[in-house]
């Protein structure tokens, strides 16, 4: 394939969750194709920047918003108000930026940030695709599958939610699974960093998560589980509590914290070499967004997932569902979630879900995801 001055757009916004994606296609593209030259347009948040800062790339941000729900006329007319304000002063920023760059496709990685570029993108007349990344496809991708040429999904089963949308008959829903970071998809080849991290190899280690803004529901309750375990000499908790929430915890857990104590509870704000935590976890605790989702199935570690319970079409849980029904997973409902519960599931996942790993699983699933990223690659660069 001839990539002479190839350009490529891609969008992603808002959350680790789309840009954790987008930054793995990216990773791709110039790892095989070096001569590519993408223009990423974001939202102009901190972990946009921070996610993509080490990448050869052009970093642009339009403004966007959400249709959020909110209660009360008063509110729910501000927020659409807010909404085609952002999309408006998006779209002529996108239209400038996709006019002066000039690209041969743009592809969206879910946010808000792809309505205006989308836009902006079909009335310049340049092909688009989507990565859709839930069980359930949102809102803003079953909208503009209709006029996407490659609809690249997670799920398998995630095509039969837009068998609706597309009516496009040149349109090509492509299964790639979600895109993982170079970095995870090698994750085994690291060693164990037991004592980095604070840790004993010879306990079992819970690592706990909420997403890249954090939970407080999960954060709370897993805090809570030191009155319960301060004792034990057999496991290890990992809470990364997200930034908002980390000084707070941190100083409960000072307050809460004998000198008797035997329990190993290490609390951190963000960790973007999870990776490494992977290593040498034995169950996670987490949300169900669906790149972690992709990450545990990759990764094979037992998990207990806790859906966000105000996802749009309850899609974290259909995340999760995944999981359960191979057999990875427990799933509880963030409503039914207390420190007594979560401790029982703790002790019957890491008694009795055992997932077998083996090297060659490891190097398979590897060369597996480096397939599909060619996919996804080879179709964007080659028309």
């Amino acid at each position: 394939m001839n990539n002479m001055n190839k350009k490529v757009i891609i969008a992603a916004g808002g959350t680790a969750g789309h840009i954790y994606p987008a930054v793995s296609i990216i990773e791709h593209i110039l790892l095989k194709y070096p001569d590519t030259e993408i223009t990423f347009i974001g939202t102009g948040k901190d972990i946009e920047r921070e996610l993509t800062s080490g990448l050869d790339i052009i970093y642009k941000k339009v403004r966007a918003s959400g249709l959020a729900v909110a209660s009360g006329v008063f509110k729910k007319i501000i927020v659409l108000i807010k909404f085609f304000f952002n999309l408006s002063a998006g779209f002529f920023k996108a239209f400038f930026i996709i006019n002066s760059f000039k690209p041969v496709f743009v592809l969206g990685m879910g946010g808000y940030v792809c309505a205006p570029v989308f836009l902006a993108a079909l009335l310049s007349g340049k092909k688009i695709a989507l990565h859709e990344q839930n069980y359930i496809p949102g809102r803003l991708n079953r909208f503009f599958a209709k006029f996407s040429r490659y609809v690249f999904l997670s799920f398998e089963n995630s095509g039969n939610y837009l068998k609706k949308s597309i009516f496009n008959k040149n349109s090509e829903t492509v299964y790639t699974g979600n895109l993982l970071r170079r970095s995870v998809r090698q994750y085994y080849k690291n060693e164990p960093e037991y004592e980095k991290w604070g840790c004993q190899k010879e306990r079992k280690t819970v690592i706990s998560f909420g997403g890249s803004l954090g939970a407080e529901k999960i954060n709370s309750t897993v805090a809570a589980l030191y009155d319960y375990l301060r004792y034990s000499e057999d496991m290890q908790i990992i809470l990364i509590s997200g930034t908002r929430f980390y000084e707070g915890l941190k100083e409960k857990l000072e307050q809460t914290q004998n000198i008797k104590d035997r329990l190993i509870f290490k609390i951190y704000p963000y960790v973007d070499e999870i990776y490494r935590l992977y290593r040498f976890a034995d169950l996670i605790i987490s949300r169900a967004g669906a790149s972690t989702v992709a990450e545990l199935e990759y990764t094979m570690i037992p998990s207990i997932l806790i859906p966000y319970p105000q996802a749009i079409d309850d899609h974290q849980y259909y995340n999760a569902r995944y999981l359960e029904e191979k057999k990875m997973a427990k799933i509880i409902r963030d409503k039914d979630l207390n420190p007594e519960m979560l401790l029982e599931n703790i002790k019957n996942v890491l008694e009795n879900m055992h997932i077998e790993k083996r090297q060659a699983d490891y190097e398979k699933y590897f060369i597996d995801s480096e397939k599909r990223l060619d996919i996804i690659t080879n179709k964007i660069l080659a028309i």
